[in-house]
């Protein structure tokens, strides 16, 4: 601060320009009253900080790029958690504000209405994408984060209540002098230079003449401020009450529909009224963002994708722009039209990672590599530092690879493995484009290679694991292997479906046929347990993985109880599907489970082998005896169970071995395999045979029905009980 001297009276000004928040103070003026002359100015400002001067002149300035940086972490959280991307210019109404983070932004303008000292901040147009609420509600968010603690919400707008006065007392006591008075300073005017916002005031200055603008903008906040509020507030319905009766006094007014309407866009499910409220004020295909949001809304993607294209021609904040480009792109059903679409949002938002992936995917659908590459050359360019460049040429490969581009897929995962040479994705997918390019050894290093990586770096890599099980188990003729690769895959992530089914379908062709039934039987319990989440693609590829186990339980083992209950459930997964109806109508016609076949023994068991059966059996106990000594672990009964199952095969008239395996069976819980040996003994056996099995045959259809019951799955428990009234 400085003395001045002039016109025969004393003052202090400012001596250089002071930096406060986003503002810059470049003039600070006062009078000091009550000084006579002739005085003492050797003690300079020190002397009179006592004096309690007069307010006379103020001018502050703020720059664009200042002003960004110091609002940007202020308006965390304003969309989504993140910190996002802050845009600050002059418009033709005052100041654009626009905000993105990710796929979401919001845009606005800031009329600027000064009133004697106070500053009324008056938010207008807002509007946005890829978020859920109002933006206008998230606009006085932003102002209100913006203007704190100075400024509050009231009545629509952000009032920041004698700003001349915050300012003084923020400067002066800085600079040793007391608070001045600053009764009559008022606000000129507010000026907008070229990246710099300026405002003035002085004392009996005539009041400002507001634009038509402000004008409107002050008479709709006069009309809706306390709706506004409500908004602000949380409560939607009240402010909607609150808007519909402001229509009733001003009906057809644009701004208050455009309210009312991202309300209704908002909640959701009122696309139709919330377009029948917009069409009175306005053509929906005028109404920009909100048209397009309502016309998608209730059906009509050919009107959203004009009314997008429209709002995206005449939106001044690009990032806005390019998300409504891309929405655009996204609804159009020509892919020329596609293209255009991201072609102009690339163009309004060139550093947007976004536009370029998707205008990637749309030039390699119309196979211009060329034009893909040069996509992915700029990603690079953007991307910082090592770890980002080898995402970027990573997923570049993998749309490549997607559609078919062998080559160069190839050549832009070994890019990307120049950033990242010991990245296990990347081998892996190096692996899969050389596989598809029929280079089928040299891929099953590479995975082997990207198994030994992630293993090394401790990270779970389950789908490397599978495809390296493929590769052992389709090239290297390694089925054993293979099985002990998807074992290792834990029943609780996305690819445990796919490990359990192929596991089931390895071991039927190794022969372990009780342990692919274990395995199928995984598979199911896994989906049942996952149903509820299952839809769209995934429930489709667990459905088809569901038909390929039931086809082994049919022809492997002969099990149609099994592939019914495996055919039901994707049912459930795909309704619809008429292949999948037809097969479970073909194994429900004949549910009768059947044994295989038993394969020729090697070598052959001759019938004065008897006495050796029956000294087996009797190491067994007698039927229904229960375990003798010690109790035998599940495991053993495993094995036990198959050793049975094998003297089944080789002889199936070996009544006191069907017996044993029948006590195993019931005892490990596998109630459908015992349902399958009893119903085939009891058809083909003795009369002796078929009155000892009767009950234990009952029983099992009691328990398989009661189970069925109890999980909801009423046909399959008709099914059984059937069967038990058969018997009588």
């Amino acid at each position: 601060m400085r003395l001045t001297l002039a016109k025969g009276g004393l003052g202090i000004e400012l001596d250089s320009p002071f930096r406060l928040g986003a503002l810059t103070v470049t003039e600070l003026s006062l009078s000091l009253t009550g000084v006579r002359f002739p005085v003492d100015l050797s003690g300079g400002v020190a002397r009179f900080r006592h004096r309690r001067g007069q307010l006379t002149r103020l001018a502050v300035e703020a720059r664009t790029s200042e002003a960004v940086a110091w609002a940007t972490p202020r308006l965390r959280g304003i969309l989504g958690d993140a910190t996002p991307e802050v845009v600050i210019a002059p418009s033709s109404a005052g100041v654009l504000v626009g905000l993105r983070s990710g796929s979401a932004a919001l845009a606005f303008e800031v009329v600027v209405a000064p009133l004697e000292r106070d500053l009324r901040l008056l938010p207008e147009r807002a509007r946005g994408i890829g978020f859920a609420g109002s933006p206008h509600v998230l606009a006085l968010r932003a102002l209100g984060a913006l203007a704190s603690p100075f400024g509050r919400v009231e009545g629509g707008a952000v009032v920041v209540a004698d700003a001349v006065g915050a300012i003084a007392r923020e400067i002066l006591p800085i600079a040793g002098a007391r608070t001045p008075v600053v009764v009559g300073v008022r606000w000129d005017e507010p000026a907008f230079e070229p990246n710099v916002f300026l405002g003035r005031a002085s004392i009996d200055a005539p009041p400002p003449a507001l634009t038509d603008r402000a004008l409107r903008a002050l008479e709709l906040c006069e009309l809706t401020g306390a709706a506004d509020d409500l908004a602000a507030a949380g409560d939607l319905d009240e402010a909607r009450r609150r808007y519909l009766g402001f229509l009733e006094r001003a009906p057809r007014h644009p701004e208050i529909s455009r309210k009312l309407c991202w309300i209704d866009a908002s909640v959701g499910d009122r696309g139709e009224a919330a377009l029948s409220t917009l069409v009175e004020a306005m053509p929906a295909t005028d109404a920009g963002i909100l048209g397009g949001e309502l016309l998608r809304a209730i059906g009509d993607d050919d009107g959203a994708r004009v009314a997008l294209s429209r709002g995206a021609e005449a939106e001044p904040y690009g990032p806005l722009a390019a998300l409504a480009w891309l929405r655009a792109a996204a609804l159009a059903r020509e892919l020329d039209d596609r293209l255009h679409a991201l072609d102009q949002a690339v163009t309004r938002a060139p550093s947007m990672d976004l536009c370029r992936w998707a205008r990637l995917g749309a030039r390699l659908d119309l196979a211009d590599v060329r034009g893909a590459k040069a996509d992915a050359l700029h990603l690079e360019a953007a991307a910082r530092g090592a770890v980002e460049r080898h995402a970027v040429w990573r997923r570049a490969a993998d749309e490549l690879l997607a559609r078919g581009f062998l080559a160069e897929a190839s050549t832009l995962f070994e890019r990307a493995l120049r950033y990242s040479p010991d990245n296990a994705e990347a081998v892996a997918g190096l692996a899969r484009s050389l596989r598809a390019a029929g280079q089928q050894r040299r891929s099953l290093d590479l995975f082997a290679r990207a198994s030994a990586l992630a293993a090394r770096r401790g990270v779970p890599a389950h789908d490397i694991e599978i495809e390296l099980a493929r590769g052992l188990a389709e090239l290297a003729d390694d089925r054993p292997a293979a099985i002990a690769r998807v074992r290792g895959v834990p029943p609780d992530v996305p690819e445990s479906f796919d490990a359990r089914l192929l596991e089931g379908r390895w071991r039927a062709e190794l022969g372990d046929l009780a342990g692919a039934t274990l395995a199928l039987g995984r598979l199911r319990d896994a989906a049942e347990l996952a149903l509820p989440k299952l839809d769209g693609d995934a429930g489709a590829a667990i459905a088809a993985l569901l038909v390929e186990a039931a086809s082994i339980e049919e022809r492997d083992r002969g099990d149609l109880l099994a592939a019914q209950r495996h055919l039901g459930l994707a049912i459930r997964l795909r309704p619809r599907d008429r292949s999948i109806a037809a097969a479970f109508r073909r194994v429900a016609a004949n549910p009768r489970p059947e044994v295989p076949a038993a394969p020729q023994p090697e070598p052959a068991i001759e019938p004065a082998s008897v006495a050796l059966r029956q000294t087996d059996v009797s190491m067994l106990g007698p039927p229904d005896a229960g375990r003798e000594g010690d109790e035998r672990s599940e495991a053993d009964d495993e094995a036990l169970a198959q050793r049975l199952t094998d003297r089944v095969r080789a002889d199936p008239e070996d009544d006191a071995a069907v017996i044993a395996l029948a006590d195993v069976l019931g005892r490990l819980g596998r109630d459908l395999d015992l349902l399958a040996l009893l119903s085939a003994r009891m058809e083909e056996g003795t009369e002796s045979l078929r009155s000892e099995l009767g009950p234990r045959r009952r029983q099992v259809l009691s328990r398989l029905a009661a189970d069925a019951r109890a999980a909801g799955r009423a046909s399959e428990a008709e099914l059984y009980e059937a069967m038990l009234g058969a018997e009588g």
